[in-house]
């Protein structure tokens, strides 16, 4: 996996895979875009209970303050920044094997849920995501009346 910095790189964005080219489409509100590529698509878990959406994602290594999380229409992204914390100069890496750099990953949410109720909780390197379900009444059968002119 690539290392990022502290420091600004000069190298220009790839598109590496899909969810490289959603993140940039969908914009750069919390300043995570410029000039690193993603670098790594992070693990979760989603599960449900008779009242809630429930999303868990594995962020080791990541300050809160770096995760930006957000809903549109159907789709949940969570962008966030794992930053090396050491000085490049001041240290000679004999083994390095842990991967720093941009996080991104884009979950379409299976029910609609209630956007004003969501959650988010960050804890022990896992972010967990809790959206209460609710009913989708697009999908149930109602009888239309006819009314006579």
């Amino acid at each position: 996996m690539a290392k990022i910095s502290r420091k600004a790189s000069e190298s220009p964005i790839r598109i590496e895979n899909l969810n490289q080219f959603l993140f940039e489409c969908l914009g750069d509100e919390a300043g995570l875009l410029a000039p690193e590529p993603i670098t790594h698509v992070p693990a979760l878990d989603m599960f449900t209970t008779p009242a809630d959406l429930i999303i868990e994602v594995e962020l080791p290594g990541v300050n809160k303050e770096d995760i930006d999380i957000t809903l549109y229409k159907n789709t949940l992204t969570i962008k966030a920044v794992k930053l090396e914390c050491f000085e490049e100069d001041k240290i000679n890496y004999v083994c390095m094997e842990r991967s720093f750099g941009r996080l991104f990953r884009a979950v379409e949410l299976p029910y609609p849920v209630d956007t004003a109720k969501i959650k988010a909780n960050y804890s022990s390197g896992v972010l967990t995501i809790v959206m209460p379900r609710v009913e989708d009444k697009r999908n149930s059968r109602q009888k239309v009346s006819i009314e006579s002119a």
